[in-house]
């Protein structure tokens, strides 16, 4: 699978979409209760019997379309067929500015209705302020202005009087098999429309089978010998077309050359949709942090938000300092998705780690397609690790490196990523770092492991040994180490963790997750 920022808003719409769906009658009510007394508020604004008249329709509009957004329909293709239907029902009459107002009442309704039904929950607010948005930027856009893909190319094509393509099917690959999600044939065959539902209701475990199925269901209208099925394929989408074997050999090389600037194209697409998308994404991360009371929550918040605001599933958060000894350390600070305790006990020393120090060091995010390439394998397997993103916390303003996170789609789960999408990442990274360092003065850790209770592995292994009832002297026995010395780092070890005896240190060491 590839990850995408845009199926983690779309999941934010349709929860969204869910909430404005269950509480359709209200919204609906108060929001046509508004345009009808529209004229008797011209304080708030002014609008003529013909606008009054568009709103009506728009609110019939929007409301047919609402049970889509709670449906697994392509998110974009509502928001383009709500757009098309408004240019034609709006025709420019009413005025930008004030449907720039009168959906932002429509959006404080929505707001309202399902606040007063107990909804009062943050991501459902960012859900509704994010649909609303996507509602108006569509309304305020011209259809005309998307780009054009390969499904427009064959619609265009199909509707030429002279077109060489006599039909075309867009195809779907599921668990169940090849189905086909949409069929259109040219016209001029006139093949009838229950043999084009049979088609339409096709699926096979192949697309060569189901190509042979197409053509002996249409053999009536055409002569399947004199014909030739062409698969193609993008990143996204595969389609099989339909053209006599004459017409085949002309066409193929050119229709080969325009596929491949259309596959050039919907990259292009993709990174803009990628650059709209993250900076709606990266405003409710922001958000999410700054609502946090005081620095625990804050952390909580920003490795839960790189769950909730990007595609991915569970995240840990490492903190990295240098000991007095000047070594590179990483240490867990907690999980999202993943036991806290289980990150909070591992500490590692990063010259085992060097892609991970260099990750770090040049600011850059890790992309690993098989995690065990480069993490130790205990870790590998006790969080079945697959595929793995590690991005750095990092504060520009003050210089930090605060740590990292590391996301991936939970346990044993592969995925692939762009390149777009990394630099997404890397900014969420930066913006978590802001907002963090701001907890902390120019030489004070913040991390609720800090310095003062950074303990070394010696130090760890004698506690250990103290938390299993060993005495000083077996202690030393065992670390080959003598008493005295054993003795001085439970001193220093005490001092760390601001414990007057052992069993406070022990105590306070398994709540930190050293042992």
């Amino acid at each position: 699978m590839v990850v995408s920022i845009k199926d983690q808003m779309n999941q934010l719409i349709r929860l969204a979409g869910l909430e404005i769906y269950n509480h359709r009658k209200e919204i609906r009510q108060e929001w046509e209760d508004l345009i009808n007394g529209l004229n008797r508020r011209r304080t708030m604004i002014d609008v003529s019997s013909e606008e009054q008249r568009i709103l009506l329709q728009f609110n019939q509009l929007f409301w047919s379309l609402i049970p889509k957004f709670n449906t697994e329909e392509d998110i974009n293709e509502v928001l383009r067929q709500l757009q098309s239907d408004w240019e034609t029902i709006n025709r420019s009459i009413l005025q930008p500015h004030k449907l720039m107002l009168l959906i932002t009442l429509l959006e404080q309704l929505a707001q309202k209705t399902i606040n007063v039904h107990g909804k009062n929950d943050i991501h459902v607010h960012q859900s509704i302020q994010q649909f609303f948005s996507l509602v108006l930027q569509h309304l305020l856009v011209e259809s005309s202005s998307h780009y054009l893909t390969i499904e427009d190319f064959f619609n265009k094509m199909i509707d030429t009087e002279d077109s060489p393509f006599l039909w075309f099917a867009k195809i779907l690959s599921t668990d169940k098999g090849i189905l086909i999600s949409r069929f259109v044939a040219n016209l001029r065959l006139e093949i009838d429309e229950t043999y084009q539902k049979m088609v339409a209701s096709l699926q096979g475990p192949s697309i060569e089978l189901l190509s042979e199925a197409i053509l002996r269901l249409l053999s009536d209208s055409l002569p399947e010998a004199d014909l030739e099925v062409v698969p193609v394929a993008s990143d996204k989408e595969s389609y099989i077309y339909c053209l006599t074997k004459s017409e085949s050999e002309k066409f193929k090389p050119v229709l080969s050359l325009l596929l491949h600037m259309f596959e050039e194209n919907e990259k292009i697409s993709e990174v803009l949709e990628i650059k709209n998308d993250w900076k709606d994404s990266l405003i409710l991360f922001d958000e999410w942090i700054m609502l946090a009371r005081n620095f625990q929550e804050a952390i909580e918040n920003v490795v839960s938000g790189f769950t909730k605001y990007l595609p991915f599933e569970r995240a840990a958060l490492f903190y990295y300092t240098k000991t007095e000894t000047g070594e590179d350390i990483g240490l867990g600070v907690m999980g999202h998705k993943i036991a806290t305790k289980e990150i909070r006990s591992i500490r590692e020393n990063l010259v085992n780690l060097p892609q991970i120090t260099k990750t770090l060091l040049h600011i850059q995010p890790l992309y690993l397609p098989n995690a065990e390439a480069v993490l130790p394998k205990r870790f590998v397997q006790q969080f079945r690790l697959e595929s793995l993103v590690i991005v750095p916390i990092y504060s520009a303003f003050t210089q930090q490196i605060l740590g990292a996170v590391f996301l991936d789609q939970g346990e044993g789960e592969k995925f692939a990523i762009s390149t777009a999408m990394l630099s997404v990442i890397t900014k969420f990274g930066q913006h978590a770092g802001e907002i963090l360092a701001k907890y902390s003065t120019a030489k004070e850790n913040i991390w609720s492991v800090t310095n003062k209770t950074l303990l070394s592995n010696r130090e760890i292994e004698i506690l250990k040994l103290m938390a299993e009832g060993k005495t000083i002297d077996e202690a030393a026995e065992l670390l080959f180490l003598s008493k005295y010395t054993v003795r001085d780092y439970i001193t220093i070890i005490k001092k760390k963790l601001n414990a007057q005896n052992r069993t406070q240190a022990i105590a306070e060491a398994i709540r930190q997750g050293f042992i």
